[in-house]
C-alpha cells in the first residue's frame, strides 16, 4: 500500500496566522527608521549581501551590520507572544 502523505494545504486558520503576522510585520517595518528598514529588506527579504547592503546605503560594515540587528531585535519583540521570554 503506497504511503499517503497528509494534505499539507493550509488550513483556514493557517491563513488567518499568516495575514496577522503578515500586518504585524508590515506595522513593525513602519516603525523603524529608514536605515533599519532597508537594511533589513535588503538583508532579509532580497537576500543581499553586507557588502552589497553598505554600497545602496552608503554605510560601513559595522553600520549596516548594526542595523540589520537592530531591525530584527525590534522585530523579534513585536512579534514575542505575550508571557514568552525574549
Amino acid at each position: 500500500m503506497p504511503f499517503d502523505a497528509a494534505d499539507e494545504s493550509p488550513t483556514p486558520d493557517r491563513h488567518a496566522m499568516s495575514a496577522e503576522i503578515s500586518r504585524d510585520v508590515d506595522a513593525e517595518l513602519a516603525r523603524m527608521t529608514p536605515v533599519e528598514r532597508a537594511a533589513f529588506v535588503l538583508r532579509h527579504q532580497e537576500g543581499r549581501s553586507i557588502e552589497e547592503i553598505c554600497a545602496v546605503l552608503s554605510l560601513n560594515v559595522s553600520s549596516a551590520k548594526h542595523a540589520i540587528f537592530r531591525a530584527v531585535r525590534k522585530l523579534r519583540a513585536a512579534l514575542e507572544a505575550p508571557g514568552e521570554p525574549a
